[in-house]
């Protein structure tokens, strides 16, 4: 009757904040980094130095967002940005902006990494190459 479920570690989130800081410095950008388990609550918050402060939240939010939907934020974007589905904007503890990014092993929601402090599209790349860290093996 109980289940077995993959858990996110401190090691693979501190793997994935790192690989995410790099790709962020790489692109001379400064970012705030959030990771969180498979329940929304934050496991690691990582700042760059000279970040805008507003952007922990909404790094945070991204992160959430991903989780609680089951999907990227992307997601939400592309159809705000493609539909004009505005009610999209109105979406209760979520935010439609790309930067929050699913963290999986195989098929199973492990937690989401949410990046924030460039453009949309800059987070969101950011994220990718975070949540890639896992399928690679490094963050394992």
């Amino acid at each position: 009757m109980l289940a077995i479920k993959t858990a996110l570690t401190i090691e693979a989130a501190k793997a994935i904040a790192t690989a995410c800081e790099a790709d962020a410095k790489a692109k001379g950008l400064r970012v705030v980094i959030a990771i969180v388990d498979d329940g929304g609550h934050l496991v690691l918050l990582h700042r760059d130095d000279g970040s805008q402060v507003g952007s922990v939240e909404i790094a945070t939010l991204k992160a959430r967002t991903a989780v609680l939907f089951r999907r990227d934020t992307k997601a939400f974007q592309d159809v705000v940005e493609g539909e004009g589905r505005l009610a999209l904007l109105c979406i209760p503890n979520g935010i439609p902006l790309d930067g929050g990014v699913l963290l999986k092993h195989g098929d199973d929601i492990i937690g989401a990494v949410g990046v924030s402090g460039a453009s949309d599209e800059d987070d969101g790349d950011i994220g990718r190459v975070g949540a890639a860290i896992l399928q690679s093996g490094l963050a394992n």
